[in-house]
């Protein structure tokens, strides 16, 4: 499968000049490596302690659309995660990620299939300043991954806002004695403005979660910009509704973080906090895997960060980030987190 998803793109690739007269089609990728000391492993990507080379999503992909008449469009992108920097990767080094095919109308909005991005993940914008590295949000609570074999529809927008809808084909993945097929299975979310500011200065998201990734829960997010200062945050509540994981039922609460960004010129500093207690994150199964039904209660886990990223080029910057998670009662998952990364986009 990932050599049928290498040639793919290395095809596209090789044939987007010539289709490019009638069709939009980009080429694009991205390279981020991080230099990471870890106390405990609980936060980096692959679980390792001490210093560790960490691959921050690196990827490449093509992705375009092309006009069907005046009214509809068909779209696509065909996205692999690229591995192959890391050791334990080597008979690995392609892994999926958003891969999907969809028609959009400019009034009825669009309608994908595929591996795609659910709409309860986005609706986080970017009010996480952490996000794609070891002092992310999905470390406190859960929601944030990508499903294939999915459907996903988001209307146009109006006055700014929109709405959208992610369902995943329970078929593709549940038997039909698992329980978790009486779960909803789809996610909803509303949002106004952008992540990035561009319509205006402020973004809202409201999203709410029925089975996807084993949870039930709500996703609240704000974002403010004012001038160079840049302020977020996200609250969500988590019901674990997997009656198959060890002790599901006290597995559900609330938590949040939030953020602030600061412009300088070609420096961006970074700073951010959060907890949760729904013990549905990432940190917090690991506690359930380790101890197992000896959990008595979800274990509240809460962390700080702070960060820079500096732009070299339009294309390349240099990050850093700093923080510590704090797990209670369960001091040995604590991970005090130290990394300098660099990354290319092209």
């Amino acid at each position: 499968m990932n050599k049928t998803h290498l040639a793919v793109l290395l095809g596209a690739a090789i044939a987007a000049p010539q289709v490019m007269a009638d069709d939009l089609v980009k080429v694009y990728g991205r390279i981020d490596y991080s230099i990471t000391h870890s106390d405990s492993g609980s936060a980096t990507h692959n679980g390792k302690s001490g210093t560790v080379l960490e691959n921050n999503w690196s990827r490449l992909g093509v992705k375009g659309s092309s006009a069907l008449n005046k009214d509809w469009q068909v779209f696509y992108q065909i996205e692999v995660g690229v591995n192959g920097g890391s050791q334990d990767k080597g008979n690995n080094p392609f892994s999926a990620r958003p891969t999907f095919l969809g028609v959009k109308h400019s009034s009825f909005g669009q309608l994908a299939a595929g591996r795609i991005d659910p709409v309860f993940k986005m609706a986080k914008g970017s009010a996480d300043a952490m996000d794609m590295y070891s002092m992310k949000h999905d470390r406190l609570f859960a929601g944030d991954k990508r499903w294939g074999d999915s459907i996903e529809y988001k209307t146009a927008k109006w006055h700014n806002l929109q709405l959208g809808a992610s369902y995943i084909l329970e078929d593709n993945y549940y038997g039909d004695d698992d329980l978790r097929r009486d779960n909803g299975n789809y996610q909803l979310a509303l949002t106004y403005g952008d992540k990035h500011f561009r319509s205006g200065n402020v973004y809202l998201a409201a999203a709410y979660t029925d089975g996807v990734e084993d949870i039930k829960g709500f996703r609240g997010v704000a974002q403010y910009k004012y001038g160079n200062l840049m302020l977020g945050t996200i609250y969500q509540t988590s019901e674990l509704v997997n009656p198959y994981k060890t002790n599901w039922q006290q597995r559900d609460g609330s938590g949040f973080i939030v953020s602030a960004k600061y412009q300088i010129d070609k420096l961006l500093l970074k700073a951010q906090y959060g907890q949760d207690d729904s013990g549905t994150g990432r940190i917090a199964a690991k506690v359930y895997d380790k101890y197992g039904e000896s959990v008595n209660q979800a274990p509240e886990v809460s962390q700080w960060a702070i960060g820079a990223e500096y732009r070299l080029s339009k294309s390349t910057r240099l990050h850093s980030e700093i923080g510590q998670f704090d797990v209670e009662s369960y001091d040995d998952f604590d991970d005090t987190i130290v990394s300098v990364g660099v990354r290319y986009d092209f």
